[in-house]
């Protein structure tokens, strides 16, 4: 019995040792984080989040059409007159790194009141991520939404 446990106990370090290299790896809540909170910025109307979250040349491909941070910014603007909330959700699908870059895709939710209307969005996106300084952010998103 002794002898099993030992054999056990080596096979776990073995098993762990050979996949140090997997837990050299960012987590994925770390590659889920920048996006998250990017979406943050539109729930907050707070364009700050976007840079925060993105790269300079940050691009989005958004139903046919280019945009950057500048137009998100110049499209995201505060109306004090009218009640505004947006609650995001998201469902990751695949998460992959290999060095200093990864990749996701998820489904993401959003139900946005206007005042008095209330909307139900869906997209299926994808993005690719950097490592820059340490930090993960977003360089371009690919968006695509889904009719109801």
């Amino acid at each position: 019995m002794k002898k099993l446990i030992q054999i056990i106990g080596y096979s776990f370090i073995s098993l762990l040792l050979g996949k140090s290299d997997l837990l050299a790896q960012a987590p994925v809540d770390s590659l889920h984080q920048p996006i998250i909170r990017f979406f943050d910025g539109f729930s907050q109307l707070n364009t700050a989040l976007f840079r925060e979250n993105t790269t300079p040349d940050f691009v989005l491909l958004e139903a046919g059409m280019i945009w950057t941070n500048d137009t998100l910014v110049s499209k995201v603007k505060p109306n004090p007159n009218m009640l505004y909330e947006r609650k995001n959700s998201f469902t990751f699908l695949t998460t992959e790194q290999k060095g200093d870059m990864a990749w996701v895709s998820y489904w993401n939710q959003a139900v946005i009141r206007r005042g008095d209307q209330i909307r139900n969005a869906r997209w299926l996106e994808s993005v690719v991520l950097v490592n820059q300084s340490g930090r993960w952010k977003i360089r371009m998103m690919h968006s695509t939404p889904m009719n109801k």
